[in-house]
Order: structure tokens, then C-alpha cells, then sequence
């Protein structure tokens, strides 16, 4: 802003010299030396073209051609400042007394191009008016006892380039008013601009201004309104180096309307439709850091407090504390569920819906949140005490012991979006409830458990839908006592009867035990073991997690008491889990059964074939063994007859 002033400053210069011989000075000489003049004072190649010719009514001045002073050597945006006209006006009396009182200053449609080098030097530092170029006027080359009643740009044109961090941005359509009394003192600045059909109105003050053109600390203040926000700065500023301590309070009231107006994407969920707010202390330091201290953001109806630091940058990082009472994101899940439901509408599939996770490289991030509880729709804690850091696109999310379903939940979820999408977890738990937990996430509520668990998880992919068909990982779990509800199979037990639905409908478990693998997708069980105080049973099988299916067998084992001795008696009961998440379905494995009865008879079959073979075969020996004896017996017995009938013979 300094040149700007320098520029005021030229131009009254100007005139004080001019006048005495404005009748008789050609148009090119008088453009010729306010040139100079400027050109002394900027230290910046001034030329001013067109006709330059006195005005004497309704004030007293001059009225310039295009005018335009040149940029810095370095820079390549063409010139630092070009307006179409310039129109300055000066009372009379005050100019005949040596006092340059400016009536009227007009800039026509000026086009101003401010430009930060790599090495963060800016085009706006003018250098000083060399000894060969000294400026007519005052000795100093200062303003004097200027002052300027009404000074007037309009239809301005303002572009900023910073070469560091590529950004280049122009806002156009600036209109500004300056009143300026004692340019040593106080000047009121008022004025609006327009941008992405959005528009917005400024009113401030600058004190001791003359010491805030030679880049001292003076006293500011900022007010701006629009139809979507409002924002009040009171503090001390200077402009070279840039620096500032203020108390900041902004108001915005319709984020997507600000969004347009920054020229930022405005396809956001409605749920940041809700007022933001910022407030507290804010530092500007002249490495282009931003400093808060004490702050209050508000988000809708949650309210965090904390410091933080915004450091300048190619990428700029981020550093927080902040700290919160309950908050609630439930609106911002639901946004996104509607969303990517009407967006891709698949047969009760996760949303194909495309996944942009470039914001995640716009900044590097450390910032800490504890707060009450967080409930973002889709999960909920209790008393949380969370870690987000962010480095070049890969953020990780620390959860520290959050308390989340009656139990804690602890470890570490990572979102990489350096090439494309990934994202992994490494979860325990200990003492969840797993209905309300299930009903969160699953959209299943059947189940009525404490359980402890732990997962390690790994998926890549531009959607939902991608990334779970993606998945892979393994995990086991642990289940206490609790109730399956919908299904009743010690009453089918005890009733002998597979379509048995009694009242409560429900199984009462003492436990259940499982670990798992999962590949592409499917989850994969082989270990299941499940007990209870009337049947225990094991269970195999897959979930398909990418296509909501399940295809899972159970074979319980229980005991029913008989009806003609009351005595006991043991039965298997296969059970086959098929279908959707949405509405799976519990039927017998008839063909278990089958097949297990036809395995019983078919070993009783043989273990009655082989006892019989075994009786055969052993009442064949004994009757040759007898045989045998009697034989020999007979045998012996002969043969002894025939010897002693030889020895009685003569």
C-alpha cells in the first residue's frame, strides 16, 4: 500500500508545480515531468500517455491518460500497477499558502499486480529515490501536510502472485473510498468488490498513517459484511514486513456462498450449511505464519477451543490443541449416505460413488482433540482423546484409549492418498457392546454381546464398493455371555422341530470364540466355537464383505430330555446361514443331517458286520480246535490199542 500513497504523494507534487504554468505548458510536458516526478518517488519507470490536460471545474487539477508503472526486474506479470485514467483535484486557498489539501483523487479501472518471489522478496518493496533523482517538494520528499477529502478507485483489478507456494489469485470489480484529513493521522477507509457472483462490503481505519507508510506498527481496524458472512478485525499492523497482532471474530453464516466467493469447490454436504465462526487472538508474523491464541471455532452446535499454528509455505502445516465438550457430526454422515445412495444406487451394494481425497494434500497437519464424546454417525466415543497427523497426503489418526459402546476402543486408522487411495487400520477392543456397535456400522442389531476383539485391516480403491472388495487383514474376537435374537435354535432343539419360532425367538450363549482372515474381500472362519448352557456348537464358513453376503454353517451340539423316561439324550443340529446382511436367513442343513444320520448307520452297520464276522470266526476256531483235540485224541488212543494188542500176542 506504501506505493500507493507514494503515488498520492507524486501527484500532489504535481500539482503544486504545474499550476503556475498549466496555461502555458503543453499536454506532453506536463505528463513528461509527472513521470519523473513518480518515477523519482517509486524508483519504478512511470509512463503516462494520452493527453494530460487541466481541469478547473468541478475542482481544481489534472486529468491523466492510461498511466502505468513498471514491475521489478525479477518479476514477469506485466506491470505492477495500470489504470486508464487519473483525475486529481486540490483547493485552491491551502495550495497558495504551501498546504496540499487533495479534494478529489480518481483511479479509473486500475489493474494492480502484486508478486512474491521464490526467495519471498515481493514487488511491492519500492526502493528509495536515488541522490540524482531527488523529487521536487518538500525536502524530505515526504506527503507534508497533505491531506486528501475524497479519494476514489473504482472497477479496480487486484491480482496476487505468490511464486513460493503457486498460488495466483484476482479478485476484480474493487471499488475503495479514502479520507484522509491529516495524512499524519487517521484515515477512513470504505469500499466492496465482487467475485463469483458473490459481493461483499469494507469499512476500516488506519492510524498514525504516514508511520504506517514508512512500515512502523500502527493501529487498525476492519469491519466487512455479505449476504454469507460477517468479520470484525481490531489491532496493530505494519506493512513491511507484513505483520499484525489482532483479535479476529468472523461469521459465516453460509459456507458454500464463501466457498464460491474464495473461488473454492462448493460441492460440499448440506451439513456444512451450518454457521462457522472463528474468534480469538491472532498473530501475523512476517514469515507469513498465522498464530491463534484463545481461540473459539464454532462449527453449527460444536463449539472447540485451543490454539493454533498455521505456518506459510509451498505446503503450509498446521499445529493444534483443541478441545470440546460432545460433538456431533451425525448430519455430515447422513449427508454423505444420501448422497452417494442417489449418486450410485446399487442392489443394496456399498456406493460407487468417487472418492476425492485431494484435499488431504493441501496441508500437513498435527493437531489434538480431546473431547467428551464424538459421535460422527457411522461410529461413536465417549471421552476421546485423538491425534490427527497429516504429512504429505498420508494422514493417521491415533485414538489413544477411546471410550466408545460401554468399552474402549484403541489404535490407529490410516488414510494414504499419495498415489491414489488406501486405507488401513490396527483396532482393539476390550468390553464393547456389540448391538449398538453393529447397528452403527453393519446395520445389524441381532446380536447382544460384550466382546473384546482385534483387527488388523488393508484397502485400496477410489469408492466404497472398491475399497471393500479390496479389503484383506486378519483379526479374532471374543464374545461373553449374551443372545442371538431372531433365532431359536435350542427351542428347535427341545421341540425336535426345525421350524420352531417360540416366544422370545432368541439363542443364549455362554461365550463365543473365532479368528478370522480375510482376502479380497471375503472374510474367511474355520474356528468358531460357541457355548451355552443347553448346546454347544462350532462354525465355518465365509462373510462376503464386498457383496454384503454370508454363507456360514453352524452344527450344534445339545441335549433335550426324552418323553417316555426323562431321561437325556443328545442331538446334532446343523445350522446354514445364507443371504444378504439385510435379510439373512437361518435354515437346517437337512443334508448335514442326512448325511451325518447316514455316516452313524453306516459305522453301526459295520461295527455290527464286524462283530458278527469276528463271532464266526471265532466259533470256527474253537470247533477246529476241538476237532483238533479230539482227533489227536482218538489218534493217541488207537495207536496205543494197536501197541498193546502186539505186546499180548505170543
Amino acid at each position: 500500500m506504501r506505493w500507493i500513497f507514494r503515488l498520492i504523494g507524486a501527484v500532489v507534487v504535481l500539482v503544486v508545480l504545474a499550476f503556475t504554468a498549466i496555461a502555458f505548458l503543453p499536454g506532453e510536458k506536463i505528463a513528461g515531468f509527472a513521470a519523473r516526478e513518480i518515477s523519482a518517488r517509486t524508483g519504478r519507470q512511470v509512463t503516462i500517455s494520452g493527453e494530460v490536460t487541466p481541469v478547473f471545474y468541478p475542482v481544481l487539477g489534472v486529468r491523466t491518460g492510461p498511466v502505468e508503472i513498471a514491475n521489478a526486474e525479477w518479476a514477469a506479470a506485466g506491470p505492477m500497477v495500470k489504470a486508464d485514467s487519473l483525475l486529481v483535484g486540490v483547493e485552491l486557498i491551502p495550495l497558495l499558502s504551501g498546504a496540499v489539501k487533495v479534494r478529489e483523487l480518481r483511479v479509473e479501472r486500475p489493474v494492480v499486480r502484486l508478486e512474491k518471489s521464490k526467495t519471498g522478496k515481493g514487488n511491492w518493496e519500492l526502493s528509495a529515490p536515488s541522490a540524482g533523482a531527488k523529487p521536487s517538494g518538500s525536502p524530505s520528499g515526504g506527503l507534508g501536510n497533505a491531506s486528501l477529502a475524497d479519494g476514489r478507485i473504482t472497477d479496480g483489478e487486484f491480482t496476487f502472485i505468490d511464486r513460493q507456494s503457486g498460488i495466483s489469485e484476482t479478485v476484480s470489480g474493487i471499488d475503495l473510498a479514502i479520507t484522509a484529513p491529516d495524512i499524519t493521522g487517521e484515515i477512513d477507509l470504505s469500499g466492496g468488490l465482487k467475485r463469483n457472483g458473490e459481493s461483499i462490503r469494507f469499512s476500516g481505519k488506519i492510524g498514525t498513517f504516514d508511520q504506517f507508510l514508512s512500515g512502523q506498527v500502527s493501529a487498525i481496524s476492519l469491519n466487512a459484511t455479505a449476504g454469507f458472512a460477517a468479520m470484525s478485525i481490531v489491532g496493530h499492523a505494519a506493512i513491511s514486513p507484513l505483520v499484525a497482532e489482532m483479535d479476529v471474530d468472523i461469521n459465516i453464516s453460509q459456507p458454500k456462498a464463501a466457498m464460491s466467493f474464495g473461488g473454492l469447490a462448493t460441492d460440499i454436504p448440506n451439513s456444512l450449511g451450518t454457521p462457522i465462526a472463528f474468534s480469538g487472538k491472532t498473530t501475523l508474523a512476517a514469515d507469513g505464519g498465522i498464530y491463534a491464541r484463545g481461540a473459539k471455532i464454532t462449527l453449527g452446535n460444536n463449539i472447540l477451543n485451543g490454539d493454533f499454528d498455521l505456518s506459510s509455505g509451498a505446503r503450509p502445516k498446521l499445529t493444534a490443541k483443541l478441545s470440546a465438550g460432545d460433538l456431533n457430526f451425525t448430519a455430515l454422515a447422513g449427508d454423505d449416505a444420501k448422497s452417494s445412495t442417489s449418486e450410485v444406487k446399487t442392489d443394496d451394494g456399498w456406493s460407487k460413488a468417487k472418492i476425492d481425497a485431494s484435499g488431504l494434500n493441501a496441508l500437513n497437519a498435527d493437531v489434538v482433540l480431546k473431547a467428551a464424546s464424538l459421535d460422527l454417525g457411522a461410529i461413536q466415543f465417549g471421552e476421546i482423546r485423538l491425534r490427527v497427523q497429516l504429512d504429505n497426503g498420508r494422514l493417521v489418526a491415533d485414538l489413544g484409549q477411546a471410550k466408545a459402546y460401554d468399552g474402549t476402543i484403541a489404535g490407529q486408522v490410516v488414510v494414504n492418498a499419495r498415489s491414489g487411495l488406501s486405507v488401513g487400520g490396527d483396532i482393539t477392543a476390550q468390553g464393547v457392546a456389540l448391538q449398538p456397535l453393529l447397528k452403527d456400522t453393519a446395520e445389524y442389531d441381532r446380536l447382544i454381546a460384550n466382546s473384546s476383539f482385534a483387527v488388523k485391516i488393508l484397502a485400496s480403491g477410489n469408492s466404497i464398493n472398491a475399497l471393500m472388495h479390496s479389503l484383506s487383514g486378519s483379526g479374532s474376537v471374543e464374545i461373553g455371555s449374551g443372545e442371538i435374537v431372531g433365532f431359536d435354535i435350542a427351542g428347535m432343539l427341545k421341540n425336535l422341530d426345525t421350524s420352531f419360532r417360540g416366544k422370545g425367538n432368541k439363542t443364549v450363549f455362554d461365550s463365543i470364540k473365532a479368528s478370522y482372515q480375510i482376502t479380497g474381500g471375503v472374510l474367511e472362519n474355520t474356528d468358531l466355537v460357541f457355548e451355552s448352557p443347553i448346546l454347544d456348537a462350532t462354525g465355518t464358513g465365509q462373510v462376503d464383505i464386498g457383496n454384503k453376503m454370508v454363507d456360514y454353517r453352524i452344527t450344534a451340539i445339545g441335549s433335550y430330555k426324552k418323553s417316555d423316561d426323562n431321561g437325556t439324550s443328545g442331538v446334532t443340529f446343523p445350522v446354514h446361514i445364507t443371504g444378504p446382511w439385510s435379510n439373512m436367513k437361518f435354515t437346517p442343513d437337512i443334508a448335514k443331517v442326512i448325511d451325518k444320520e447316514l455316516e452313524k448307520q453306516k459305522k453301526e452297520a459295520e461295527t455290527k458286520l464286524k462283530g458278527t464276522i469276528d463271532q464266526a470266526k471265532s466259533e470256527a476256531e474253537t470247533k477246529l480246535r476241538n476237532d483238533a483235540e479230539t482227533a489227536v485224541k482218538e489218534g493217541v488212543e488207537k495207536t496205543l490199542g494197536d501197541l498193546l494188542n502186539k505186546i499180548k500176542k505170543p
